[in-house]
């Protein structure tokens, strides 16, 4: 059995999402970070949920650390490069 998740954002932020993210992938990605971030939360324990609320941490901190662990990918600046 599927459950939803409701979550009040401004119509800024709607109009973002909507132009940032292709119909039909944001239930997708939103479904993939919740997943991530328990993931974080269990391993590591509240001291993630303080960092996200206090914006120490981001998920771009998150894709830079992936991302010099795998090795594949790199970082110029805030750009990703290959």
């Amino acid at each position: 059995m599927s459950r939803r998740l409701s979550i009040i954002i401004t119509d800024a932020e709607q109009c973002r999402m909507r132009n940032v993210i292709p119909w039909g992938f944001i239930s997708r990605i939103m479904r993939i970070l919740l997943l991530q971030t328990l993931d974080l939360v269990e391993k590591h324990g509240d001291i993630v949920l303080g960092a996200l609320l206090s914006g120490k941490l981001t998920a771009f901190d998150l894709i830079k650390k992936e991302v010099s662990d795998n090795g594949a990918i790199g970082f110029e600046g805030d750009n990703i490069k290959s």
